[in-house]
């Protein structure tokens, strides 16, 4: 397993760092959102990312869009970031249809309630793209709980035997449902993914910085080696599993506020404001456009 410090990292330009937080507000308000809706009855269930938009928005940004995603269920920062529109995006979860976006348009394929089925599913995807000349870069995100199905062993080895063009992204928010993660694995994802051949790296997520330049680093090997590449994250989970997850019964109140302390999007918006990166101008803009789209999904959903 590959452990690298902030400093081992190239420096990210000004214009992605105000876009990476610019992603991430605007998948804060379309979640906070989501969850008002479900709480009124608009929505059968919501599966809240909040606490790892720094994770896919990072991530998302350093691949760019060429490459296809196939998501598990909470990559919410992602699909918005690749053009799929706040209804379409909660349109699944009110019932209104079994997608809500055109995955190959948009390079995103529907979510997998299945746990780590996609992950077979990218693995397939890529080597059947390579075999017709097609672009073959496929990022499949799952969580630590998908780890432990045999779904992801065997698109692991899959992978690394057919060195296939796959970048795997574990959000590691230490819960599998109310399981935790060390009573799941005795070693992390990154150095299973070694077991079976696959490069791989683990680092925190809290800093979107942090999670662009590994993710882009892990791109680069991909395109360079023709190789699979797994970046685990570690994330904090700040609300339940889902809606229906009353995560205070398991979860210590000490866990839970760790968690909400460790946001990763106010603290990233202190600091490039602190920076002078952003000023309250340039926020405000960005929390316009956030209550507008907010507006549009409460009066189609309401």
């Amino acid at each position: 397993m590959v452990l690298k410090s902030d400093s081992e990292y190239e420096a990210v330009p000004d214009d992605t760092r105000r876009s990476l937080l610019r992603h991430m507000l605007v998948a804060r308000g379309v979640d906070q959102e989501a969850r008002q809706l479900q709480k009124q009855g608009a929505l059968d269930l919501w599966l809240s990312c909040q606490g790892q938009e720094a994770a896919q928005v990072g991530s998302a940004l350093a691949v760019g869009p060429a490459p296809t995603v196939f998501p598990s269920y909470r990559e919410h920062a992602v699909a918005l970031l690749r053009g799929v529109a706040p209804d379409e995006l909660v349109a699944q979860w009110a019932g209104r249809t079994f997608c809500g976006w055109d995955p190959r348009r948009l390079r995103f394929f529907p979510y997998t309630l299945v746990l780590a089925a996609q992950t077979l599913h990218g693995v397939g995807y890529s080597i059947g793209q390579r075999l017709q000349g097609l672009e073959d870069f496929v990022v499949v995100y799952i969580g630590d709980g998908a780890t432990s199905e045999g779904d992801m062993s065997e698109a692991m080895n899959l992978a690394a035997v057919e060195s296939a063009s796959v970048l795997f992204v574990c959000q590691n928010n230490g819960w599998a449902i109310s399981k935790p993660t060390d009573e799941q694995m005795r070693t992390s994802l990154a150095e299973r993914a070694r077991g079976f051949g696959i490069e791989s790296v683990r680092i925190p997520g809290q800093d979107p910085e942090t999670v662009f330049a590994a993710c882009s680093r892990a791109a680069a090997h991909i395109r360079t080696e023709r190789a699979p590449y797994l970046v685990e994250i570690r994330v904090a989970r700040i609300h339940g599993h889902s809606t229906s997850d009353p995560h205070e019964v398991y979860r210590s109140p000490d866990d839970i506020a760790q968690a909400r302390a460790a946001d990763p999007v106010s603290a990233y918006a202190a600091r490039l404001s602190e920076l002078g990166l952003v000023d309250g101008g340039w926020l405000d803009g960005v929390d316009a456009q956030v209550r507008e789209l907010r507006e549009r999904l409460m009066k189609e959903y309401a």
